[in-house]
């Protein structure tokens, strides 16, 4: 065998081997990336339930603040009411408006 085949053949040799090696590391890189889809998925619809349970906290903390808020001011609008029939059971209202030029 002549010297120039010897290199034909050790290069064609030693290409096929690199060949083949990359080959074996990039379907072991896709088979990797291929396992990773789901435990992503499953991250993402954990973050998904964790948000939705916190906003669901948070409106429920807000229709609480809501229903306080009313019941003072249901609370608030009995308390003037009571105030009021009172005043005008000391002083009638009449109605009129008094001010600095109906006095002269």
């Amino acid at each position: 065998m002549s010297r120039a085949s010897k290199i034909t053949l050790g290069v064609t040799c030693l290409l096929t081997a690199i060949t083949i090696a990359t080959v074996h590391i990039v379907q072991e890189v896709e088979r990797e990336t291929l396992h990773q889809g789901p435990i992503k998925d499953a991250k993402r619809v954990a973050e998904k339930r964790l948000q939705k349970e916190q906003d669901q906290t948070r409106l429920d903390a807000e229709a609480a603040e809501k229903a306080r808020k009313r019941e003072f001011n249901k609370n608030d609008h009995a308390y003037q009411q009571e105030l009021r029939k009172k005043y005008e059971a000391i002083q009638p209202l009449s109605g009129e408006v008094v001010t600095a030029e109906s006095d002269k």
